[in-house]
């Protein structure tokens, strides 16, 4: 039958629409992307990344787990960014861009193999474009490290994969197991991923009852499944013996909670392009708050969509199943782990669902198209007696629209909270902008406010190991003659003492306490319990030397100046007395103030 050169034609240019358009949607969706990270900033594990990266000195470096998290791919990115100073954010938020360029590439190349060059294509990317189920995993640098490079791959190894069991090319597979192994680089969950790929395998490629399917499975791609078992087992062995283990025993009253929070609400009102209400409480962090007639008519048109699926095609419960397979073993990870220590609340955070959307789309594609060469794709039913097809189109793109609007609506609530109330980037760029240009300072050590690090993050909440990623030069000494603390709201002031005990006044009317060669015992009008205290010494000396200054058994040589000074020092001790002495022969100092306590903000700089 000769070929119309006309529908050739129309076939050329619609592929070329579609593409077109499809590649549109993808560049304002990472437009989108780079307006909401341009106006963020890192956030609590962020500076603990650059700081492990400003320490690394060799390649095994990298393959050191962060908070049991096996994150080479991650250390590496964060290495690049630690390298660009004083401020990393820019190139920190180009790294994640990037990453969603390549998840967003990896989607449409998903759909274009699944569904071919169809707008229904468009339409699907725009929801994983607009969706706020990934903004989580963006704004926070940290999981964007993890996550993002999940997603890329898991959209990314099924376009590969079914390429692979479409045309039999061992080059698919290649393509496929090597970005599986890149994705085990970056996230523990992209162990995942060949469950997936076995899902599509053995859901669509193959016919027949469960144990038939997987016999032919096992016949017809066995170099699959060699590849993918011994990559499986060298990767698992590595993981339980050489990364810290965070998994421990759940309770009944954990699991319900999560599985309300987690799969009954956050899930499917994210997927419908929810929440659209977000708890703020923990800035710039938000966890979902739907409102409950939101969830509630999200579990209807998922339930509609599900029937009217079902009463237009066959095979479609497949689709499903996946999905919610998928859903429950990301819930069993969380249980297992992060919902022990938060409770089910942590299941309205999308940091822990982000991937779940791209396997959401997955299965949307395969309940809905007939995929070239998979024997068990879902068909058209040859008696359709429900809605006629335009009620159904309609529908189908008010749908749509809600979606992508909701989903536009969500993000964009979702970003004003990082780009308006942030308190740790407040909090550091003031410290910033207060200390850089003095020089050398010389610092206390003291914990930060609870919203800037959360404090059992300790030692990582200390001004000690912040503070120097954001400004070159400063000291952090136990003895100085200028200490500088910051206030809460990060701006840098000369300490004073919060007392807790000090000295009386000493006998001599002009001079107080004489201090010489030989020790001088001063008794305090209390003893302060042992913890970290800076102890004040005002004194006047008659030339340079060396004081010695004994508290607890323990001696230390501080230098002074002639005339009028003060000295702070740090230490770790029970102090009901402080002893004195230790100058040169014939050199005195007389000492009038001996106060023991914290450092605290005073006067500014």
């Amino acid at each position: 039958m000769p070929v119309d050169p006309k529908n050739v034609l129309q076939a050329r240019t619609n592929r070329s629409g579609v593409l077109a358009a499809a590649v549109l949607v993808l560049l304002l969706g990472t437009a989108g992307r780079a307006w909401a990270l341009a106006g963020s900033w890192f956030y609590t594990d962020d500076h603990r990344l650059v700081r492990d990266a400003q320490a690394t000195s060799a390649l095994r470096d990298l393959l050191e787990p962060f908070d049991s998290q096996f994150m080479p791919l991650g250390r590496a990115l964060a290495w690049v960014v630690s390298t660009a100073s004083p401020d990393r954010w820019p190139l920190a938020a180009t790294t994640t861009v990037l990453m969603h360029l390549l998840a967003s590439v990896a989607c449409l190349a998903m759909l274009l193999v699944l569904v071919g060059a169809r707008w229904r294509v468009v339409v699907l990317l725009a929801v994983y474009e607009t969706s706020a189920v990934t903004l989580p995993a963006t704004m926070w640098w940290a999981a964007a490290l993890n996550q993002l490079p999940l997603q890329a791959v898991l959209m990314g190894s099924v376009a590969t994969w079914v390429l692979h069991l479409r045309t039999g090319r061992l080059r698919w597979l290649a393509a496929t197991v090597a970005l599986v192994a890149l994705g085990l680089t970056a996230y523990v969950k992209a162990v995942l991923v060949p469950l997936v790929l076995a899902a599509v395998l053995l859901g669509w490629f193959t016919e027949g009852g469960p144990w038939r399917r997987v016999r032919s499975a096992l016949r017809e791609r066995w170099q699959a499944a060699v590849v993918f078992g011994t990559l499986g087992t060298a990767f698992s062995a590595y993981y339980v013996t050489q990364v810290p283990q965070v998994f421990v025993e759940t309770g009944r009253t954990v699991a319900d909670d999560l599985a309300r929070s987690m799969l009954l609400t956050t899930l499917p009102t994210g997927l419908l392009g929810g929440p659209w209400r977000w708890n703020t409480d923990n800035p710039p962090t938000s966890y979902a708050d739907p409102p409950i007639a939101a969830v509630v008519a999200t579990w209807v048109v998922l339930a509609a969509l599900a029937l009217l699926l079902a009463l237009r095609r066959r095979g479609t419960g497949r689709a499903w199943a996946l999905l919610g397979g998928y859903a429950a073993i990301a819930f069993v990870l969380v249980l297992g782990s992060r919902a022990q220590v938060a409770g089910g609340v942590i299941g309205l955070e999308y940091r822990y669902l982000t991937d779940v959307l791209p396997v959401a789309l997955l299965a949307l594609v395969l309940a809905t198209t007939r995929v070239e060469g998979a024997v068990g794709s879902s068909e058209a039913r040859r008696t359709r007696r429900h809605l006629p097809p335009r009620t159904w189109s309609g529908a189908t793109a008010v749908l749509v629209v809600a979606v992508v609007a909701g989903g536009v609506l969500s993000s964009v609530t979702y970003v004003r909270t990082w780009h308006e109330d942030n308190p740790g980037e407040d909090y550091l760029r003031t410290a910033r902008d207060s200390l850089a240009g003095r020089g050398s300072l010389d610092l206390a050590d003291q914990v930060v406010p609870a919203e800037v690090v959360p404090g059992y993050q300790f030692p990582a909440n200390t001004t000690l190991l912040l503070l120097p990623l954001q400004v070159e030069g400063l000291r952090f000494p136990e003895v100085t003659e200028d200490l500088v603390v910051l206030d809460d709201d990060g701006r840098a002031r000369r300490a004073d003492i919060d007392v807790a005990v000090d000295a009386p006044p000493g006998p001599e009317a002009d001079c107080g306490w004489r201090i010489g060669s030989s020790p001088v015992t001063i008794d305090l009008d209390g003893t302060a319990f042992d913890s970290t205290w800076w102890v004040h010494l005002g004194f006047a000396a008659a030339s340079d030397d060396t004081l010695e200054v004994t508290v607890d058994g323990t001696t230390t040589r501080i230098g002074v100046r002639q005339g009028p000074g003060e000295v702070f020092w740090r230490t770790e001790a029970e102090i009901g007395q402080v002893t004195l002495g230790g100058l040169r022969g014939g050199n005195s100092l007389c000492v009038d103030l001996v106060e023991v306590g914290e450092a605290v903000p005073g006067d500014l700089l």
